[in-house]
């Protein structure tokens, strides 16, 4: 039950929209959950020897249209990994924290959807989910026959919110999108996810989420769409030919960059009210080399004199700020990690607001660090991790979780080195590790680091 009878209820009906990775799928046949399982050391296992993931990768039938052999049951209910792009926070906190000020629970809603398929396809889901939770909702004992609807959405949910509401035109019923980490102009990430990555440490995860990603039409959806590609003396946007010459699917490509001009097209719709991750450091654009996608710290603008600047705008570690941006909304900002934005105490505090229609107050966090560390280790060997920071060391901690059991392991001492604080850490055993660093009463930073057993087997 939520605040029923209370000035501060929402009467509006809502949906949560999760990001890539961010919806558990099960095997329709035999109801056998393929990804959001509860056990951290499933994640080692999978992305080491790769058998478990297998069942993922998208069929010529699937790509064609004939779905139905996975199912998206609901939101992740327990952290989940994926190498490159880092870990994945439950939606738990999320969904609670939105019940608490609505008139019923039963005014939320989740929309699992497979996030292998393309956005379109989810969109076009989405529809039908919504116009169901509404009318249901305005039929409730709790509801209202005015209610409109709210789509609070994190990473690519954004994107399926806004193909909905924009390109199929459900925005009527919609009082507003609120959106958190969503790549609106894509993510260099995608990109080198399909790129092969030769002779990267620890390796033979992230060939594993390769030999995935490229069969994944929502994958591709992410590409950004902005001028990315950095040759030196000018910079332009992402090709098809592109993708094809680091070994991924042109045809998917082409696809995915003919809809994100479809969803930025069209701008009568509902208001979006985006949150926007900073402060991290970020993949911004991309140099292409023997085949290879390479990131860079930095945007390409240019200049008054006509020369290329390039200047570092950062972002939540996935999405740099900018491409989360959409013209005409005012964004909120938040230094916090991708995986993480959708479950922080200032996050809820800005989504309750709005549904309620509170005054939003000043800037999300005060106090600017950033978090710095790989995404896959070696269990039993030292890794290094760095915190960045504008504001006074002593007011800094940092400590390592079990992301499934949250159990403290450790509290690493921080070396300052000028602007940078650096710890070395290890974890004993392999499985998903959460890494915290913490400024007076805001939300930590965090971010999830898989621990695989010993060496690389490609390293060895």
């Amino acid at each position: 039950m939520g605040l029923t009878g209370t000035s501060d209820a929402s009467r509006d009906a809502v949906m949560v929209l999760p990001g890539i990775m961010g919806s558990e799928l099960v095997e329709a046949e035999s109801g056998r959950v393929l990804w959001g399982l509860g056990d951290a050391r499933w994640y080692a296992r999978a992305w080491t020897t790769g058998t478990s993931l297998a069942d993922l990768r998208v069929t010529d039938e699937e790509r064609h249209g004939r779905t139905g052999r996975i199912v998206a049951s609901r939101l992740l209910r327990f952290p989940a990994f994926a190498p490159v792009l880092r870990g994945f926070e439950p939606y738990t906190p999320l969904i609670a924290g939105i019940r608490r000020v609505m008139a019923h629970a039963d005014a939320v809603a989740e929309f699992p959807y497979d996030w292998r398929l393309p956005v379109e396809l989810n969109a076009k889901r989405l529809a039908v989910a919504a116009e169901k939770h509404l009318n249901a909702w305005r039929a409730h004992p709790s509801g209202s026959r005015r209610a409109r609807l709210v789509l609070v959405a994190h990473s690519m949910g954004g994107l399926v919110a806004r193909y909905f509401t924009h390109v199929l035109g459900g925005g009527a019923e919609v009082r507003t999108v609120i959106t958190l980490g969503t790549p609106f102009h894509g993510s260099v990430k995608a990109v080198q996810i399909l790129s092969t990555g030769r002779g990267a440490p620890l390796s033979l995860p992230r060939r594993r989420l390769r030999a995935l990603a490229t069969t994944l039409p929502g994958l591709y959806d992410l590409l950004p769409s902005y001028r990315c590609v950095d040759e030196g003396a000018s910079a332009r946007r992402l090709t098809a030919g592109d993708i094809v010459s680091v070994g991924a699917d042109g045809e998917l490509a082409t696809s995915a960059l003919a809809g994100r001009q479809r969803l930025l097209a069209v701008t009568d719709g509902p208001h979006t009210r985006p949150l926007i991750g900073v402060e991290q450091r970020t993949a911004q654009s991309l140099t292409f080399r023997d085949g290879i996608a390479e990131g860079r710290d930095h945007v390409c603008e240019d200049g008054d004199d006509g020369t290329l600047n390039r200047v570092d705008r950062r972002g939540d570690g996935t999405v740099y700020r900018d491409s989360a941006r959409l013209d005409g909304a005012e964004p909120v900002h938040l230094p916090q990690t991708h995986g993480a934005i959708s479950g922080t105490a200032e996050t809820l505090a800005h989504v309750r607001a709005i549904l309620t229609e509170r005054r939003l107050g000043p800037p999300l966090g005060a106090a600017a660090v950033a978090l710095e560390a790989p995404d896959v280790v070696a269990a039993g060997k030292p890794f290094d991790v760095a915190v960045d920071l504008q504001t006074d060391p002593a007011a800094v901690s940092l400590q390592v979780t079990s992301a499934h059991t949250t159990q403290v392991l450790r509290r690493p001492r921080l070396v300052q080195r000028d602007d940078t604080l650096t710890a070395q850490i290890v974890v004993p055993t392999e499985g998903l590790y959460r890494l915290a660093t913490k400024v007076g009463g805001f939300s930590p930073v965090t971010q999830l680091v898989l621990a695989v057993r010993g060496e690389d087997p490609a390293d060895t």
